[in-house]
C-alpha cells in the first residue's frame, strides 16, 4: 500500500514539502510568527497554513489535469532535485547555496513543474525569466542563466535524460572585474549609510580588508582571533580547502568586528537587516538600489579589487598584497591587475620618486 503523503520540512530549502509521485512539491516557506519546525513523536508539528496548502494540494487532481507517463521521461522539477542533492554532496556549502537560490526563483517561475517533461523545456523559459529581472547586472544575469543550465548538462552527462534542451542561450559575455572605486565615491557609499547599518559593516569590512565577498558573509564567532587581530577560516572552510585563510584586520575593521561581536558572541557576525545570512541575492539587491539612488554601478568583489588597487599604487609589492588577499602567490594578482600599467600618472610618479637629480649626478 502506498504510503499517505504528509507534510515535511526541508531544511536545506527552507520550506515545507510533501513527496508525491515521486516529485517534492513543495507547499510554502515556515510561517514568520510560528515556532522554529520541530518533531513530536517522531511526526513534524506543521504550522495552520502550511496544513491548509496541504489540503488545497492534495485536492487537486494534477494527474488528471496533466498526465505524465514514464514514456515522457523525468520532470524538470525532478532533474533540478537530482542535481541539487548531488551537489550537496560533492560540492561546498556555498556553492550549493548559490545554485539552490537560482533554481528555486526558476521553479517558482514555471508552470507546475514537478509535471513538466524535460522535453518541454525551451530556452525561451529561460530567457522569459531572466528578462522578469532587469535590474541584473549583466554578470548576475549571466550566472543565473548558467546556474539553470549546468544541471541539464550535468544531467545529460550522466544518462537521465538524452540531451540538454536549454544548451543554446544566449547569455552577456563574461567580464573582468575591473571595477575600481575610487576614495572619493568611496565616502560618498559609505556614508550613504547610517553608522551601525548591517549593509555599511559590510562594506567596510570588505573595504579594509580585501576579503572576499562570500568570506565576510560567513564570518562567526570562532574565526575571530582579537589577539591577533585576525579572523582565521581553517583550510577546511577556505577556498581551495587546502590552506588557512587569514584575514588580517586593520583597526577600523576590528572596531566593527568587536562591535558585532558582542551582538552576536557565538554564530554569524554579518546579519542583513532582517536579522538574516547575506546571500548573493539580497546582497545583489543592496547594490541595486544603491546604483538607484547614488548612480554607482558596483559590486561586492569592486571592494576586493579597489583593495588591491589601492594597496598596489600605494607601493606594497605583489606578494604583500597577494598575501593580503589570500593568494598562494602573486601570479594571480599580477594577471588580474595587469591593467594596472595602464595607468600612465602612477607609472610616471612612481618613476619620479626613483629618479636621481642630474645636479647631484654631476657632482
Amino acid at each position: 500500500m502506498a504510503k499517505k503523503p504528509s507534510p515535511w520540512f526541508w531544511e536545506a530549502r527552507d520550506g515545507w514539502y510533501i513527496t508525491r509521485n515521486g516529485q517534492h512539491i513543495k507547499l510554502g516557506k515556515h510561517p514568520a510568527d510560528a515556532p522554529p519546525p520541530s518533531k513530536r513523536n517522531g511526526k513534524w508539528v506543521v504550522p495552520d497554513s502550511v496544513m491548509q496548502a496541504f489540503y488545497d494540494t492534495m485536492s487537486t487532481n494534477t494527474e488528471a489535469e496533466n498526465p505524465r507517463s514514464a514514456a515522457d521521461g523525468p520532470a524538470v522539477a525532478e532533474i533540478f532535485e537530482k542535481y541539487l542533492s548531488w551537489c550537496q554532496q560533492h560540492r561546498e556549502a556555498r556553492t550549493y547555496d548559490w545554485y539552490r537560490d537560482h533554481i528555486q526563483s526558476f521553479i517558482d517561475f514555471l508552470d507546475k513543474p514537478a509535471q513538466m517533461p524535460v522535453a518541454a523545456l525551451k530556452p525561451f523559459h529561460v530567457m522569459e525569466w531572466a528578462d522578469r529581472h532587469p535590474a541584473w547586472s549583466p554578470a548576475f544575469r549571466r550566472g543565473a542563466i548558467v546556474a539553470i543550465q549546468r544541471p541539464f548538462n550535468w544531467a545529460e552527462k550522466l544518462g537521465y535524460i538524452d540531451r540538454t534542451p536549454i544548451k543554446h542561450i544566449e547569455k552577456p559575455q563574461a567580464q573582468r572585474r575591473e571595477q575600481i572605486i575610487t576614495p572619493e565615491e568611496w565616502v560618498k557609499i559609505r556614508d550613504h549609510y547610517p553608522e551601525g547599518d548591517a549593509f555599511r559593516d559590510v562594506l567596510e569590512f570588505a573595504w579594509e580588508t580585501g576579503c572576499r565577498p562570500f568570506e565576510v558573509k560567513r564570518i562567526e564567532a570562532r574565526h575571530v582571533q582579537l589577539d591577533k587581530h585576525c579572523v582565521i577560516f581553517p583550510p577546511k572552510e577556505a577556498k581551495g580547502k587546502k590552506r588557512w585563510r587569514v584575514i588580517h584586520m586593520t583597526p577600523r575593521a576590528e572596531e566593527i568586528i568587536r562591535r558585532l561581536l558582542a551582538i552576536h558572541p557565538d554564530g554569524l557576525l554579518f546579519l542583513n537587516a532582517k536579522g538574516k545570512p547575506w546571500n548573493g541575492f539580497n546582497m545583489n539587491n543592496r547594490f541595486q538600489r544603491l546604483k538607484k539612488h547614488l548612480g554607482v554601478k558596483y559590486a561586492a568583489y569592486s571592494l576586493r579589487h579597489s583593495f588591491a588597487q589601492r594597496k598596489l599604487e600605494a607601493g606594497h609589492d605583489h606578494l604583500t598584497v597577494a598575501a593580503w588577499m589570500g593568494h598562494s602567490d602573486g601570479v594571480m594578482l599580477a594577471r588580474v591587475y595587469s591593467h594596472l600599467g595602464d595607468r600612465q600618472d602612477h607609472l610616471r610618479e612612481q618613476l619620479n620618486k626613483e629618479s636621481i637629480d642630474p645636479k647631484v649626478s654631476e657632482g
